[in-house]
């Protein structure tokens, strides 16, 4: 028998970003005995304690975090529902929700939704908001249907479908001195203050293709989190880094940042789509990868 209802689970999750009641009620668009009533009332349900309390602070303990965990899980499938209804009810017949790895680009999307709007006009699609250093447990925790990324996945349950190829790219500020030639060397990175998303080595990157087989390491190691952090400090030249052409391309030219291959030969890579492995050749998912992969093979303009 569940004993928490969503209300419950929406005063925990508020309380674990808050840290206040009034703060809460706020957010809530509850008056602050509300919420006091319905943590009580939670604890009373759940047989146990759930925050501390020391004044006009509260925080969750032990029992609470753990809650908070299904509070979040199950708040945003709940929204989720929600959004995919609405949209039954406007007209959309199903969505298909696209996540990406954390650099990737999103100049395709306009292309992609210009080729749904022909092909598919009642399907609509969306691209999720959550970023996860690892893009297949988008899949194998259904927060997304498709999942753009640089490299395969080989898990049980995941399908990584090759969609186009690319190649590792050093993106440089227009005044680094590497600029005046046509590609650069790995070595300059053993100088360098390397700026990157996050510092797990990923399948298919620079880690694996351009630093393990020359023996070198930058320096310094900046971790930026979002490729907007990544390229704003490259823009001030606090850094470098190598990212996939097709994902920076379009944001480099705009902030007017440097791309150079790396060595004279070029580093490939493919992007591919992840999908749960139980999707067939004739399911919605399957049906947007393909229009996907020709989107990322259409040029822009």
């Amino acid at each position: 028998m569940i004993r928490l209802a969503l209300h419950h689970l929406a005063v925990i999750k508020s309380l674990g970003t808050t840290g206040g009641v009034s703060a809460t009620a706020r957010e809530l668009g509850l008056t602050q005995s509300a919420i006091s009533h319905r943590m009580k009332e939670a604890e009373r349900r759940i047989g146990s304690v759930l925050f501390y309390r020391d004044g006009h602070s509260i925080s969750l303990n032990p029992a609470g975090r753990r809650l908070l965990k299904t509070a979040d899980t199950i708040l945003s499938e709940v929204a989720l529902a929600e959004r995919d209804l609405e949209r039954l009810s406007s007209g959309y017949s199903d969505t298909v929700r696209l996540g990406a790895a954390c650099y990737a680009g999103f100049d395709w999307f306009p292309r992609l939704l210009a080729a749904m709007r022909q092909k598919l006009p009642t399907v609509s699609v969306e691209i999720i908001s959550e970023i996860s250093e690892d893009p297949s447990s988008l899949i194998s925790n259904n927060v997304a249907d498709i999942v753009l990324t640089a490299a395969p996945v080989e898990q049980s349950n995941i399908m990584s479908l090759p969609l186009v190829d690319d190649q590792l790219v050093a993106v440089l500020p227009v005044d680094h001195p590497q600029c005046r030639f046509d590609y650069v060397e790995p070595k300059i990175f053993e100088q360098s203050t390397y700026v990157t998303h996050h510092t797990l080595p990923e399948t298919g990157r620079e880690y694996e293709k351009i630093f393990q087989p020359n023996g070198i390491m930058p320096k310094e190691v900046i971790s930026a989190g979002r490729s907007q952090a990544v390229l704003e400090l490259i823009e001030q030249s606090q850094g470098v880094t190598i990212l996939p052409k097709m994902s920076v391309q379009a944001q480099a030219s705009r902030m007017k940042l440097a791309l150079r291959p790396v060595t004279k030969a070029g580093m490939s890579i493919t992007w591919y789509a992840l999908l749960n492995k139980r999707e067939n050749e004739a399911s919605l998912s399957m049906v947007v990868a393909d229009i996907l992969k020709k989107s990322l093979l259409t040029t822009p303009g």
